[in-house]
């Protein structure tokens, strides 16, 4: 097994940055030559350590639900690999707490999402219950996750164009397969995308300019835990009053180990994801959010016992990406036609 270094997870905290620069645009940031970043990235994501997602994103978001499944005993595992599968469960979760498995379930739209719920979910053998809640706000996404690995000076090269996010902006059908290959490899040359998508690579690179600028794609780097050096994931189901929803997701944003956090339609409101280096800085954390927050209150925690699926990667014990489920499917790029989505 490989053992990491300081660098390595310096060229991570970079890709993070800067999901798409080249190892030449890298290389007087992280002040190594582009060989050394390339080799060391390739040895990462050979090994299932590191690697690269695209996802819809702005406007062309999918519709997303969370949903806590309760399990027949001896069957948890078993009704996770078997959702783990599907396009629609983008990440899946084995977790200990008041529910087995926890999914994020997504779909084009609020119609498809309830379909594969009702009808797909609800009928998996092993399933005992489930609850779902509908996700409206994504306040932080795990695509904004740093390891800190970078100084002020290196971040500030790194950042990247402002968004421009326009409601108006669509997914046509090229779009959706040029963003179902990056969703399999975010990093994928012009070349390789011009193959999956048909047209040239220059069309490819001017139509992937506009999806960016445009905001409806997004890049994430994630990494195995070993290489991250978090090896306890826990899972908080919050409820605030919505006056103080504003606030919260200010302050939210700021406390250490907090991955991602998303507003929910349900008796929790709030449920944020966190990453930490040891099963006791759970209620360390617990601690900093009543401390920072008064008005939240953390009415349930479960630690993650095993993400069996990260964003349509499915992972093995040790949290390495073993193959991709792409989270579009071939049917949506071909009914997206001129200007749906």
């Amino acid at each position: 097994m490989s053992d990491f270094d300081e660098l390595d997870v310096a060229i991570v905290d970079a890709v993070r940055s800067a999901p798409r620069a080249s190892w030449r645009d890298l290389a007087p940031v992280l002040e190594v030559d582009p060989a050394t970043i390339s080799r060391r990235w390739s040895r990462m994501q050979s090994e299932g350590h590191a690697w690269v997602t695209a996802h819809p994103a702005g406007a062309a978001t999918p519709s997303c639900a969370l949903v806590e499944i309760d399990c027949a005993p001896g069957r948890a595992v078993e009704v996770a690999n078997v959702l783990a599968a599907d396009v629609e469960a983008a990440t899946v979760k084995l977790t200990s707490g008041a529910r087995h498995v926890l999914v994020l379930a997504q779909a084009p739209d609020l119609d498809s999402l309830s379909t594969y719920l009702l009808d797909r979910v609800g009928n998996v053998p092993g399933i005992t219950s489930l609850r779902s809640h509908l996700a409206t706000r994504a306040s932080l996404e795990a695509s904004r996750w740093r390891e800190g690995a970078l100084n002020v000076q290196q971040r500030r090269k790194l950042l990247g164009r402002t968004r421009n996010q326009q409601d108006g902006a669509v997914l046509q059908a090229v779009d959706h397969l040029i963003i179902r290959a990056l969703n399999v490899d975010g990093r994928m040359s012009f070349e390789r995308l011009s193959d999956h998508a048909g047209i040239g690579p220059v069309a490819v690179r001017r139509r992937l300019a506009r999806l960016e600028e445009a905001g409806l794609v997004t890049y994430r780097c994630d990494t195995s835990r070993r290489l991250a050096g978090h090896v306890v994931a826990a899972v908080y189901f919050c409820s605030i009053e919505a006056r103080h929803l504003d606030e919260a997701e200010e302050r939210i944003r700021t406390l250490p180990g907090v991955r991602a956090c998303s507003l929910v339609a349900g008796p929790h409101n709030v449920i944020i994801d966190a990453w930490l280096r040891s099963a006791g800085e759970t209620h360390e954390l617990e601690r900093e959010l009543s401390l920072a927050l008064p008005a939240l209150r953390v009415q349930d925690r479960s630690v993650v016992l095993r993400t069996v699926k990260l964003l349509g990667r499915v992972l093995d014990a040790e949290g390495r990406s073993t193959c991709s489920v792409p989270l579009l499917r071939d049917s949506q790029s071909a009914s997206a036609g001129s200007g749906t989505s």
